[in-house]
Parts: structure tokens; sequence; C-alpha cells
């Protein structure tokens, strides 16, 4: 085994291990978010669904890094300092948040409004429409493109590497330019090429499971 192996094993390991933090990090607030969103986008209130609506449009519509940028470089201007791995979840969370607050309120949506209907001439209010009758039946509509926008999640962690998070890429680029200046030679393609199998190894069985359910509920 080439001399080099160990040491940049060991560097990208620690940076996998900040990517799989950011990555559960950010897909349990966008799941809890997102559902409390999603349902907003359905209530009867104009002015809630407005707001939701607005909070959707506005963390859809912007690029990822340009929110990466703003929060890291931009904030501190007016005060608010935070580090990276703050800086990089809560720009991933507000992304996917919005997306899965979307894909929430379309299966919400999905479910027959004779349901909704039914639920109300029984006296339920809105809240007990919601929890007992409409997100049990659209969790199972959501979940193929809730695992979906899981992978896509995990694989944006790697954009937190443009403001200096020690992730696994921006571990692996160090490692790059140090053999590069120590030894002559990068060894790029071997260290590139264990971030893809990684990233491959995490995403791909999820892939599956979202391909097997969807199949499963038709």
């Amino acid at each position: 085994m080439p001399p080099w192996v160990g040491p940049v094993a060991d560097y990208l390991a620690g940076g996998l291990r900040e990517t799989v933090l950011l990555a559960l990090v950010c897909i349990a607030a966008s799941l809890l978010a997102g559902v409390l969103i999603g349902a907003a986008l359905t209530v009867p209130s104009r002015p809630l669904r407005g707001a939701a609506r607005a909070y959707v449009e506005v963390w859809r519509g912007l690029p990822i890094i340009i929110t990466l940028y703003f929060i890291f470089f931009v904030l501190p201007i007016i005060g608010i300092r935070v580090d990276t791995f703050t800086a990089a979840a809560v720009g991933l969370s507000l992304w996917g948040s919005a997306n899965t607050a979307e894909v929430v309120r379309g299966a919400l949506r999905s479910v027959p409004r004779g349901q909704d209907e039914a639920a109300a001439a029984l006296g339920f209010s809105w809240t007990g429409r919601m929890r007992y009758v409409l997100l049990p039946q659209a969790t199972r509509r959501a979940l193929p493109p809730l695992i979906g926008l899981v992978v896509n999640l995990t694989q944006q962690t790697s954009l937190a590497a443009v403001i200096g998070l020690l992730d696994i890429l921006e571990a692996s680029q160090r490692s790059i330019e140090r053999l590069t200046l120590s030894g002559g030679s990068s060894h790029a393609v071997p260290i590139l090429g264990a971030v893809l199998a990684v990233f491959f190894t995490i995403c791909l069985p999820l892939t599956m499971l979202s391909r097997w359910y969807e199949r499963r509920l038709r």
C-alpha cells in the first residue's frame, strides 16, 4: 500500500463524518419544517397560506449556493455570525423544507375531497382532520418523492465545501493539493473515485427503495 493512502483515508474519514452529520441534521430539519409548512399550504386562512407559499417560492427559487453565500458571508455584515456547519445546515434545510412542503401539499391535495368533507361533517376541526384523516393517507403517497428528496439533499451537502466546511469533498480537495505540493503527484483519480463510491453507496439503496415503494403503490 502506498504511504500516502493511510493519512488520506483518515482525513477523508473525518470529512465523511461531517458529511453524514450534516445530512442527518438537514434531513430531520427539512422533514419536520416541511410537513408543518406543507400542511399550512392547505389551511383555510388566506394570510397563513400566503405566508407559507411565499416561504416555499423563495427558498425553492434561490440556488442553494446563493443561500449558503448569503448566510455565511452577508449576515456577518449585520452582526449575525455563524460557523460553517451551522451556515450549511441552515441553508440546506431552508431548501429542503421548501421542497418537502411542496411534496406534502401535493400529497394532501391528492386525498379525495370527500374524506375531508366527511370528517368535517363528523365534527372534526381542521387540526383533527389533518391529524387523523388527511396526513395518514397522504403519507403513503408522499413517501416515494420524499425518499428521492432525501437522496437529493444528501448529494447537495457537497455544496457546503464552497463556504469552507471540511466535508468529504473539501477533505478530498485538500488532500489532492497537499499531495501535489509534497510529491508532485495529486493522486486525484483514486481520491475522487473514493468520494464517488461513498456517495454512490449512500444514495443507491435509497433510490432503489423509492422505486420499489413506488411500484408497490401501483
